[in-house]
């Protein structure tokens, strides 16, 4: 099957529906992705049936739970080769999507990808959380964050929480170890003003590889010393 079948066959089987022609820039934005894949290390998948499900399916799923459109800000913490924030800024052109990054020669990429597709809802900022989570006009500034691949909760609630503001979501891509995740981050998302408000699971088709949604719901102000500087989370996670 063609890498189109199978992103249409997979996201039929989840219930998500794509806005005309975003087929055709997924499509687009996999040839980039592979392109590029072998000099920036963005992913070692290559074959076109595997990526369709494991990361363009797999990104898109949060639209089974969630409707992204105008007057809503995303930020993809962490973003990589883009995923998942430009198939969801290729299926929600009425949202408002930030891509940060740390690593200069993804950025550079995903700049181009954004251009190549005319993704003009989509803005690349190239920096660390640590940094960019401290600015005014970052710091709780987004309804949605959400990272997929990034780290372990308990260090990922300390990158992610401070972009949210209070109201919003932050949404973590996971995998079957979700539940112990939570489990050890629980006093960290406490710390940081978050509450774990629900958990989704799903599998992947053609292979049936599960997947959770974490869902954290900001309910109080960040504290004013999170994130801590760069490499602390990491080293000493809440």
């Amino acid at each position: 099957m063609t890498f189109t079948a199978v992103l249409r066959s997979g996201l039929t089987e989840l219930g998500v529906e794509l806005e005309p022609g975003a087929e055709g820039l997924l499509a687009e934005f996999f040839g980039l992705v592979k392109e590029a894949a072998a000099g920036l290390n963005l992913t070692a998948i290559k074959e076109p049936e595997e990526a369709a499900v494991k990361h363009f399916v797999d990104s898109l799923a949060l639209l089974r739970w969630v409707s992204l459109g105008e007057g809503d800000r995303l930020l993809d913490l962490g973003s990589g080769a883009g995923f998942p924030g430009v198939p969801l800024a290729v299926a929600a052109p009425g949202c408002r999507f930030f891509l940060l990054e740390a690593v200069r020669k993804k950025c550079f990429f995903l700049e181009q990808a954004v251009k190549r597709l005319g993704l003009t809802n989509t803005t690349v900022v190239c920096g660390r959380a640590e940094e960019y989570g401290r600015l005014d006009r970052y710091r709780e500034q987004f309804g949605w964050v959400v990272a997929r691949g990034v780290a372990a909760l308990r260090e990922l609630a300390e990158y992610a929480l401070p972009f949210v503001a209070v109201g919003g979501c932050f949404v973590a891509y996971k995998g079957p170890r979700a539940a112990a995740e939570i489990e050890a981050a629980r006093e960290a998302l406490e710390l940081l003003g978050g509450r774990v408000e629900e958990m989704v699971t799903y599998s992947l088709p053609r292979g049936g590889e599960k997947r959770v949604l974490v869902f954290i719901r900001k309910e109080r102000a960040t504290p004013a010393q999170f994130p801590r500087r760069a490499g602390v989370a990491r080293k000493r996670p809440l």
